[in-house]
């Protein structure tokens, strides 16, 4: 494939990758900005993403926004997904159990990606959505997962945190070190815990999944106001730690 040809996909990737982020619209200018890509060579490629539906443009505002052909194919995706599918009688599971809400994540990049979700039928629910990501600082999930990797993946993670991180509410961490210090305190006790990190009044604990390679490869997680996963917070830790190990047996993993 000729090189010109192979950078025009790669600038096509790197606009979808866009909307992969927190921001779920972007008008052409951000983009632009955000890309550092020549206006003319943005347009190209989000008009030739638009034409094949991939995005869409909304007539008044325009800004873009991802289109049918990108859902369809995000959809297959998901639907195809081993561990999605042997996960999903130990989530449901869990649900009953402790009548919340159940995220299962991957560690992607710097976020987490929420793989599935089974919801809870009380009221005040956690507003996560499969396909979204959120920074990995800010939640269980990704505390828990950014625990068990090497001391050079930390470093680098926490050397970008310092330049990039954001406070989503006003209890979120964006200190390095105390995210080191909450690392430390995952990896020993088998779950981490965000306390009103991602959204105010919700609490989440998750508990690491591993495969037969011994390798963490998601993190399973429960959330609700805090008013009822403090009340039953031991009882969610157990819980929660215990479907992950189930889910990791699943997944080939022993001791």
């Amino acid at each position: 494939m000729a090189k010109e040809q192979v950078s025009s996909i790669l600038r096509a990737l790197q606009i979808l990758e866009c909307f992969m982020d927190r921001e779920t619209e972007w008008t052409l200018k951000e983009l632009v900005e955000h890309l550092d890509m020549p206006s003319t060579t943005v347009f190209r490629q989000v008009s030739t993403l638009a034409d094949r539906q991939y995005l869409v443009q909304d007539p008044v505002r325009k800004s873009y926004r991802v289109g049918p052909r990108l859902m369809l194919l995000a959809s297959a995706i998901l639907g195809q997904s081993d561990l999605r599918r042997v996960a999903r009688a130990e989530l449901e599971h869990l649900s009953d159990t402790v009548q919340e809400t159940i995220n299962l994540s991957v560690l992607l990049e710097r976020d987490i990606f929420y793989l599935d979700k089974v919801e809870t039928h009380r009221s005040i629910v956690c507003n996560t959505q499969i396909g979204g990501r959120a920074p990995a600082y800010a939640t269980s999930s990704g505390k828990v997962m950014l625990s068990c990797q090497d001391a050079a993946f930390i470093d680098d993670y926490c050397e970008w945190m310092s330049r990039k991180a954001k406070p989503l509410t006003d209890s979120t961490i964006t200190d390095p070190e105390r995210l080191r210090d909450e690392l430390v305190q995952a990896r020993l006790n088998g779950y981490a815990m965000d306390v009103g990190e991602i959204e105010m009044g919700l609490i989440c604990v998750a508990a690491p999944i591993y495969d037969m390679n011994r390798r963490v490869v998601a993190a399973v997680s429960i959330s609700g106001p805090d008013y009822r996963m403090r009340q039953d917070q031991e009882d969610m830790i157990r819980e929660v730690r215990q479907t992950a190990t189930n889910i990791s047996r699943l997944l080939g993993y022993r001791l």
